[in-house]
């Protein structure tokens, strides 16, 4: 009895602090989906709108990133690390995130100071809290394991996003921004993309392919040149901003912008172009189990993703960079998430379901409305309908509640499997 309680507590400990992240992030998507209803083309005109903004938000934190949290504190054991010492702390981590998405989402949609402040400061708290928690973990394990050396990557670049997020929220709030705050917004969201979320989903594969699909795991050698390349793309950027915010004058800072977009054209190799690639090509061997198709639609959308930003920065088209937020955010990384919550990461916590293929059913619905509310986000994008907006919101709740579904029917027969203490 006593050997095995070492043992139940390397199981718990995962589904403990990674559960809440878990079922919120649907929530969030059925939220993100009635707010875009409600809304309607008022959210998806400029990017600069305060209603953009805090919609942006309800996807990147609310959905993307409890996602990502939760995924890193069940990826860690099966990447080699130790499970969180912790597990309950890292409810800190969850409450202060939830409530500092809501009062940022308050606070830009109503062009309010208070509740801005309020989300810095508890926002802030998650941060710290997290990379102290992650960041012990990730330094005991193996740096020579692939899982450990993504994972690595992934908080760096959650931690560079969320300075620069923390730091632009004070603008937000009613604080004197000087420099080039487009920029800065820029930069913030293309580093949390490929930094925190891609590190993340470079993480997340190398448990995927094989462990959820049977195929091939990305050799050493790959890995290592798409770690490279993501690294060289995020922090050079980062430093460039901090120069020109402290050492050249605001009138002084046009040269800024090309050097610090082009920067970061490695990191959109990296993880647009080569990272898909290489799991593409793993993929054809794998099993179509549940999350399998998601991996594979997501993957494509990422070269297009590549594409479409490419050509909004080049021809400084405000549509076309709202295509390219839209097709980021919940057409590569949506997608891919979304496979990770139907497949993967329950199993990560045990999945309890006899035969996974009973469930690949509901994931093709699941993938269906997804790519139905994709498309409609598009046309609605690209026609400024509010019709068509309004039709996106109801869409994207919709496939958030049928999300929520699989999570948690998966999630609740894991914890009904007697070989799996919970």
């Amino acid at each position: 009895m006593n050997a095995a309680e070492p043992g139940e507590d390397r199981q718990g400990s995962p589904r403990i602090a990674s559960l809440p992240f878990f079922y919120t992030a649907p929530v969030a998507m059925m939220i993100a989906g009635g707010l875009l209803a409600t809304w309607g083309a008022l959210a998806l005109t400029t990017p600069w709108s305060s209603l953009t903004l805090a919609l942006t938000h309800v996807l990147t934190l609310g959905f993307l990133t409890m996602t990502g949290l939760g995924g890193f504190y069940a990826l860690a054991p099966g990447s080699g690390l130790a499970a969180i010492i912790q597990p309950r702390s890292a409810h800190i981590v969850y409450y202060s995130l939830l409530s500092g998405v809501i009062g940022l989402v308050w606070g830009t949609a109503g062009a309010l100071s208070t509740p801005v402040f309020v989300a810095i400061g508890t926002v802030g708290v998650a941060v710290v809290v997290f990379l102290f928690q992650a960041g012990r973990v990730v330094k005991r394990g193996d740096s020579r394991h692939g899982g450990v050396r993504a994972l690595r990557l992934a908080l760096w670049g959650f931690g560079l996003a969320s300075f620069l997020g923390v730091w632009l929220a004070h603008g937000h709030g009613g604080m004197r921004f000087p420099g080039l705050r487009s920029l800065w917004m820029q930069v913030h969201f293309c580093i949390a993309l490929l930094g925190w979320l891609g590190g993340m989903l470079v993480a997340s594969s190398f448990v995927a392919l094989p462990g959820s699909f049977g195929a091939p795991a990305l050799s050493s050698r790959n890995l290592g040149i798409v770690l490279w390349l993501t690294a060289a793309g995020i922090f050079p950027p980062f430093v460039l901003l901090l120069y020109g915010y402290f050492f050249v004058p605001s009138e002084a800072q046009g040269w800024i912008e090309p050097w610090a977009i082009g920067l970061l054209v490695p990191a959109m190799v990296a993880i647009w172009l080569v990272h898909p690639a290489l799991c593409l090509f793993s993929l054809r061997s794998g099993r179509r189990l549940p999350g399998f198709r998601h991996w594979q639609s997501g993957l494509l959308l990422a070269p297009l993703v590549f594409a479409v930003g490419l050509a909004a920065w080049l021809q400084q088209d405000v549509r076309l960079g709202m295509l390219f937020g839209w097709l980021a955010i919940f057409g590569w990384a949506g997608t891919l998430f979304s496979g990770l919550l139907v497949g993967t990461l329950p199993g990560l916590l045990g999945q309890g379901a006899s035969e996974p293929e009973e469930l690949e059913g509901a994931a093709k619905i699941a993938l269906l409305l997804h790519r139905a509310a994709l498309f409609a986000g598009a046309v609605a994008i690209l026609t400024q309908s509010d019709v068509w907006c309004r039709l996106t919101g109801g869409l994207i709740a919709v496939d958030g509640a049928w999300l929520l579904f699989i999570l948690t029917r998966l999630l609740l027969a894991s914890r009904s499997d007697p070989a799996h203490p919970s």
